[in-house]
């Protein structure tokens, strides 16, 4: 695992507060940008019924989501914990 991907998942496993959410999102651009997309745009999907945020978040966007949405802030934290 990288340094970069390691502070974003200490930073998803905080309770979803502004601040954590704010930490989460700069984390997750420091690993985007040391890790750029190399001709793809990928996509996030989620299959969640009546949730809050898009059920197609591009990759390059989830650090704003995160940010501004505590129910995305958990399903991100739910993936990470799982790697």
């Amino acid at each position: 695992m990288t340094k970069e991907f390691e502070e974003l998942k200490e930073a998803l496993r905080r309770a979803p507060t502004p601040s954590a959410r704010k930490a989460a999102a700069e984390a997750m651009k420091r690993y985007l940008a040391a890790h750029p997309a190399k001709k793809s745009k990928p996509t996030l999907v989620s299959l969640g019924y009546k949730k809050t945020y898009p059920h197609a978040v591009p990759v390059d966007r989830i650090p704003d989501e995160l940010e501004r949405n505590s129910e995305f802030f958990d399903l991100m934290g739910r993936i990470v914990k799982e790697k």
